[in-house]
C-alpha cells in the first residue's frame, strides 16, 4: 500500500481558536503559494469554535478539580535522540496518562469534537512517519508542542507554519525573554489544564510528558512542578543534526505558509541544537537531587529493558515489575522496525564537527 502523505491543503494552525488564528496569519509573512492552505485551515478553525465553546462551558470547572500529580515524568532531548521510543515505552504503564495525537491537535475540542475531528484526523494522517516508519495514529502517544501552541501557552511550535521567524519563537516560549510573570503565569495553567484533560481522558493520576522544548526551560517546569522527574536522552550530535534535518525537511512542507530556502532551514537546525543543548546543560544543576536521570541512546537502544529498570530505580518510580509485561509486549514488535540509515562523507564530518564540537566533547562522542 502506498504510503500517505501529509501533502493536503490542511495545516494544523487551523486547530487554533479563529481568533488566534487570524491572529498569527496577519503578525507573520504568508507565502503567496499558501492562501489556499490558510483558506482551508480557516474554514475548518471556524467549524470548529462552537465546539470549542461548549468544550469550554461544560468541562472548564471540571478540568480544574482534576488533582495533578505531584511529581509527573518530563522526558527531555533533542527531536531524534530516543525521545518517542521511550515515550511509548513507558505509556505503557497503566498509570500514566499522556497527550494522544488527537488531543495534542485538536486540543480545544478534544471531547466535543471527537467525533467528527478525529475522523479528520483519521483521514490525513499518514499510517508511518516517513523518516522513521514509526506508527502514527490518532490514539497513540504524542508530545504535548502543538497541542501547547494551539491552546495559546508556550507557541514555541508555531516554527513549523513560519519557520523563518524560528529564533524569535525560541526566545520568547523556550528562553523565555522578557516574559511578564503575568503571561507566564497564564500559560502554566494553561498547560496544566491540558494535562489535566489528558488525566481525564485516560482516567490515570500519573502523567508523562514529552515534548523537546522542555529541555530548554527546565526552570519553568520546576516551577510548576517542584517535584517533577525528568529522563534526558542524548545521542551522537551528528546523527541527530542529520535526522533532525531529514525530519524537517519530509514535515514542515505539510504544515508551513512561509517558503523557506534549503540553506536557512539547515541553520535553523544547527541553531535548534546548539540552543536547546547550551539551555538544558545551563539548567539541569536546578533539577534536586534524585528527579533526573541521564541515559545514552545507543545504551538505551541497545538494552531498553534493563535501562528502563534503571530509569524506576534511580527516580524512585513505582510500578516496573507490574507494568513489565506490558513494557516486553512492545519492545518484542519493535523488533520489526527498520531504521533508516546515514553515512556521512568526509567534508560533512569536517562541517559537523565544527557546528557541533562542543556537544560531541561534552557527551562524550568521536567523529
Amino acid at each position: 500500500m502506498a504510503r500517505r502523505k501529509f501533502r493536503v491543503a490542511f495545516s494544523t494552525i487551523g486547530a487554533n481558536t479563529f481568533p488566534r488564528f487570524l491572529k498569527l496569519i496577519f503578525s507573520y509573512s504568508v507565502s503567496p503559494k499558501y492562501w489556499w492552505r490558510i483558506f482551508v485551515s480557516g474554514i475548518v478553525s471556524l467549524v470548529a469554535e462552537p465546539f470549542r465553546w461548549y468544550q469550554h462551558l461544560v468541562y472548564q470547572k471540571r478540568l480544574k478539580n482534576i488533582p495533578l500529580p505531584e511529581s509527573p515524568l518530563f522526558i527531555l532531548g533533542h527531536w531524534r535522540s530516543g525521545t518517542t521510543l521511550m515515550h511509548n515505552l513507558v505509556c505503557q504503564d497503566k498509570r500514566f496518562a499522556y497527550i494522544t495525537t488527537y488531543q495534542g491537535v485538536f486540543v480545544n475540542v478534544f471531547f466535543s469534537g471527537r467525533w467528527l475531528f478525529r475522523n479528520l484526523m483519521k483521514a490525513l494522517m499518514p499510517e508511518k512517519r516517513a523518516i522513521d516508519n514509526v506508527k502514527l495514529a490518532a490514539n497513540l502517544p504524542q508530545e504535548e508542542g502543538f497541542a501547547l501552541a494551539n491552546l495559546g501557552s508556550f507557541a514555541f511550535y508555531n516554527y513549523w507554519y513560519f519557520p523563518n521567524n524560528w529564533q524569535e519563537f525560541y526566545q520568547t516560549y523556550i528562553a523565555c525573554h522578557h516574559m511578564s510573570e503575568q503571561t507566564k503565569s497564564r500559560m502554566l495553567t494553561r498547560y496544566k489544564v491540558l494535562i489535566a484533560q489528558s488525566l481525564l481522558f485516560h482516567n490515570r493520576t500519573g502523567f508523562v510528558s514529552k515534548n523537546p522544548p522542555n529541555s530548554g526551560r527546565i526552570k519553568l517546569m520546576l516551577e510548576m512542578f517542584p517535584n517533577a522527574k525528568f529522563i534526558y536522552l542524548y545521542r551522537h550530535p551528528m546523527k541527530v543534526y542529520q535526522s533532525t534535518l531529514d525530519f524537517f525537511s519530509e514535515t514542515i512542507p505539510a504544515l508551513q505558509l512561509q517558503t523557506i530556502s534549503d540553506d536557512a532551514l539547515r541553520e535553523m537546525v544547527f541553531g535548534f541544537y546548539e540552543n536547546l543543548i547550551r539551555d538544558y546543560e545551563a539548567q539541569k544543576s536546578l533539577i534536586p537531587k534524585g528527579q533526573l536521570i541521564e541515559i545514552r541512546y545507543e545504551d538505551f537502544i541497545a538494552n531498553p529493558m534493563s535501562t528502563l529498570g534503571q530509569i524506576y530505580t534511580e527516580l524512585e518510580m513505582p510500578g516496573f515489575e507490574k507494568a513489565k509485561s506490558d513494557f516486553q509486549v512492545f519492545l518484542e514488535k519493535q523488533k520489526k522496525f527498520v531504521k533508516n540509515k546515514r553515512e556521512f562523507s568526509e567534508s560533512e564530518k569536517a562541517t559537523l564537527s565544527h557546528r557541533l564540537g562542543f556537544a560531541m566533547k561534552l557527551y562524550g562522542y568521536e567523529t
